[in-house]
């Protein structure tokens, strides 16, 4: 091998020890104490009947969300209720991920239990210098995306666990025999997991902003993927059903046509063991999609799915519960624009349809592109069966009517890299009299997209910007200063807002 193409591929190679990078944010003044389960959680023969959707903000204990403050701890609730009861448990963070590249392929290795096992992930890149966004592939979309300016990143999963019961695969090398209860759908999720972390090993690709897509039984995987790793900015399932962005409780299919929970269990080893016991007892599921959905709250999501023919065994309609269930949410968390829905005619495919609803649905939230359509086009009736709760008081989709103007002046300050940035927003009261509950607004420029931020909630994330405080930022006193601020990337420039308003008035800038 010629020196150039030797050191070509050992600069693509990347160690390190994989998780989230999170951004800091002050302590939230929450309930006193997050609200546990049970040490042994009960049989499911021994939970409770429940017909409707679950409620996604009643905690274990019965109480209620009453502040969007407590939604990490809910959270954390029903990503292990998910676990124990369906999907089976996400393996602690490997030893190591190790991202290789040699030319299109990229060699993902993972290190795990004293163990090595590895995978291909296949990479095409959009002409031009990047950082691209990106989307990880469980299968093909209708067609390229690197024609949008998005990087694809192709992965087999059944060379990351076999679509059988033979546990064959990367992840079973790390894992079998090691006491896991992981379904496959779970290992699928891992492997996109793993393979975003090898994707630090190029340099073309923002990891900030990657999405995963996957139709049928793979958009059932990128529904785990998503809900269980808060890295993945954008989560795309197609014709998902059963055990993805359908439920378990609502069915309108007649004829047969229905995959219910029983019919889903002739694939038993997607799931954890401990699955097959909710075999005609679904109704006691404490959880159903629309909570598995909302895990992924406030970050982007976006189903897909036809009307008609081998489409309705997908359950489109429970599909629309799903979704208004889970949107409840995203609204409580002042995020209802970052959750949509596309339904076209046809049945089980995905068609060029679908590929321009994702698509524009990425151009608007992952790169900040005008989009003139819209992500809510639901043809099918809500439902107060399934959806009897109402989303708790207290949260940013009642947002009080704003205080008086006051003067106000706002320092704006980033730090900035190559794809992204972030911003500390300083607001002071000039005025002599406190401000109680605030309302910031600003525009950001073209290319900027917020995807994280602390001591204020934001939406929409990118274009006009509503900043709105949470309650430890809520007074600013008569000379008094609250420091808040968001993580974004960009596409190129880092300029500042031109101007701010505080309640409706005009602020002056230092």
């Amino acid at each position: 091998m010629r020196l150039k193409a030797i050191v070509a591929v050992v600069l693509a190679a990347l160690v390190f020890v994989p998780g989230p990078v999170a951004v800091a944010a002050p302590p939230s003044p929450a309930r006193a104490a997050c609200t546990t389960l049970p040490s042994t959680l009960p049989a499911p023969g021994a939970l409770p009947a429940v017909t409707e959707l679950p409620d996604p903000f009643k905690f274990w204990d019965g109480t209620r969300m009453t502040s969007p403050d407590e939604w990490s701890c809910r959270r954390a609730q029903l990503s292990e209720l998910a676990q124990y009861y369906e999907y089976g448990h996400l393996p602690a963070a490997p030893t190591s991920v190790t991202g290789v590249r040699n030319g299109n392929t990229l060699t993902v290795t993972v290190q795990a239990n004293g163990r090595t096992a590895s995978f291909n992930a296949t990479l095409r890149l959009p002409s031009g210098n990047g950082p691209f966004p990106a989307i990880i592939m469980l299968n093909p979309l209708a067609a390229s995306a690197t024609s949008r300016g998005y990087a694809e990143v192709s992965i087999d999963p059944n060379s990351i666990a076999a679509d059988s019961t033979s546990k064959t695969g990367a992840f079973w090398t790390l894992h079998n025999g090691s006491n896991v209860d992981t379904g496959v759908l779970m290992a699928w999720a891992w492997g996109v997991h793993r393979t975003l972390d090898a994707l630090r090993a190029v340099p073309q690709i923002d990891t900030s902003r990657v999405g995963v897509s996957g139709y049928s039984r793979y958009g059932k995987a990128a529904v785990v993927a998503g809900a269980f790793d808060q890295r993945i900015a954008l989560t795309v399932p197609g014709s998902s059903g059963t055990a993805g962005m359908g439920n378990y409780r609502f069915f309108f299919a007649q004829g047969g046509n229905n995959e219910t929970l029983d019919d889903i269990l002739g694939a038993a080893y997607w799931f954890t063991p401990r699955f097959s016991s909710f075999r005609g007892q679904a109704n006691r599921l404490p959880f159903d999609q629309n909570s598995v959905a909302a895990l992924i709250a406030p970050r982007l999501l976006l189903t897909t799915s036809g009307t008609e023919g081998s489409d309705i065994r997908t359950n489109p309609q429970g599909t629309s519960l799903t979704y208004r269930g889970a949107k409840m949410v995203y609204q409580y968390l002042g995020a209802p624009d970052r959750i949509g829905v596309n339904y076209r005619p046809g049945g089980h495919q995905l068609d060029l349809n679908d590929y321009n609803a994702i698509m524009d649905f990425a151009d608007k939230y992952l790169r900040g592109l005008p989009v003139s359509r819209t992500f809510d086009n639901v043809p099918y009736p809500n439902s107060t069966a399934a959806i009897p709760w109402t989303i708790p008081s207290g949260g940013p989709q009642e947002p009080p009517p704003p205080p008086p103007a006051t003067s106000c002046r706002v320092a704006y300050d980033t730090t900035t890299w190559n794809t992204g940035f972030t911003a500390n927003i300083a607001i002071t009261n000039t005025g002599t009299s406190a401000v109680n509950g605030w309302r910031l607004q600003f525009s950001l420029p073209s290319g900027q997209v917020i995807i994280g931020g602390w001591g204020a909630t934001y939406s929409p994330a990118s274009g006009p910007v509503t900043a709105t405080n949470v309650s430890y930022t809520g007074t600013i006193a008569p000379g008094g200063k609250v420091t808040v601020g968001f993580q974004a990337t960009h596409t190129g420039t880092t300029a500042e807002p031109s101007s701010f308003t505080l309640n409706n008035n005009p602020c002056a800038t230092a």
